[in-house]
C-alpha cells in the first residue's frame, strides 16, 4: 500500500481493522508511527469532546428563568392575572419541551461552536492547503484555493458526529464551514438562524456542507465558493 492510500485509510478511520492497512504498518515503521500518533490524537479528541450534557438543559434554564421572573411579578398583580400568567407559562414551556428535534439540537451545537470563534483569527496567517486537504481526506474530499483565505481547519464533534470546522476570512469578517457525512445529518434544515448567526446547509456529493456566519451575504458567498471548490468521492 502506497503512502497516500495508507494515510487516506487511517484518516478516514484511525481505528480501522483493514488487514492491508495493518500489514502496511507492520512493514513500514514510519507508517506505524504515523498511525499510532493519529490514533492517540483521535482518542484525546474523543475524550475531550465526550462531556455529557444533561437532557433538556436549555428547557430547564428557560423554565428556571421564567419561574424567577414570575415569582418577582406575581405579588404585584391581581390574583386573576397571576393565574392567567401561570397557565400561559406552563403552555409555553410544554410546547418548547415537546417541539425539540434532532435537527435543532445539531444546529444548536453548530451555534455553540460559533460562540468560540475568536476575532483574533482575522489577523492569522492562512493555513497551508495541503494541511487542509490532509484533513479533508478523512471525508474523501479535497478543496482548491478558490475557497478563499482559510485561517483555521480543525476536527470537532457536532452532536457526537465527527466534522471538520473550516474558518474562512473574508472582506466582511469570519465565516465558518462545517463538513459532515450526509447520511447522518438529514434533519439539518437548508436554512436556519438565531439572534446572532445565519446558516445554510446543502448536499455536495457524499458530504453535507453547513455554512454559518453573522452576515447573510458572506454566507451566500462562501456557499457559492464551496460548491465550486470542494470535491468529494463516494
Amino acid at each position: 500500500m502506497d503512502d497516500l492510500s495508507f494515510r487516506k485509510a487511517v484518516y478516514a478511520d484511525p481505528f480501522t481493522k483493514d488487514q492491508s492497512v495493518i500489514e502496511a504498518a507492520q512493514q513500514d515503521p514510519k507508517k506505524k508511527a504515523f498511525w499510532d500518533e493519529l490514533k492517540e490524537m483521535e482518542k484525546q479528541l474523543q475524550d475531550a469532546m465526550n462531556i455529557p450534557v444533561p437532557d433538556n438543559l436549555a428547557e430547564r434554564l428557560i423554565l428556571k428563568q421564567s419561574l424567577k421572573q414570575h415569582e418577582k411579578t406575581q405579588q404585584k398583580r391581581p390574583w386573576y392575572l397571576a393565574l392567567a400568567a401561570s397557565v400561559l407559562l406552563a403552555s409555553v414551556v410544554s410546547f418548547n419541551m415537546l417541539s425539540g428535534s434532532d435537527g435543532s439540537k445539531f444546529e444548536n451545537d453548530v451555534f455553540a461552536h460559533m460562540d468560540h470563534v475568536s476575532l483574533e483569527l482575522m489577523k492569522s496567517s492562512d493555513v497551508d492547503m495541503n494541511a487542509v486537504n490532509s484533513k479533508l481526506a478523512s471525508f474523501n474530499g479535497s478543496v482548491d484555493e478558490s475557497i478563499g483565505n482559510i485561517v483555521s481547519a480543525n476536527y470537532c464533534y457536532l452532536d457526537k458526529i465527527k466534522s471538520l470546522h473550516v474558518i474562512i476570512r473574508g472582506e466582511r469578517g469570519l465565516t465558518s464551514l462545517f463538513i459532515v457525512p450526509d447520511s447522518i445529518t438529514a434533519s439539518v434544515s437548508d436554512t436556519f438562524s438565531n439572534a446572532s448567526f445565519q446558516g445554510a446547509a446543502f448536499l455536495l456529493e457524499s458530504a453535507k456542507i453547513i455554512v454559518i456566519g453573522d452576515d447573510s451575504q458572506s454566507v451566500e458567498d462562501i456557499k457559492a465558493r464551496a460548491k465550486s471548490s470542494l470535491r468529494f468521492s463516494a
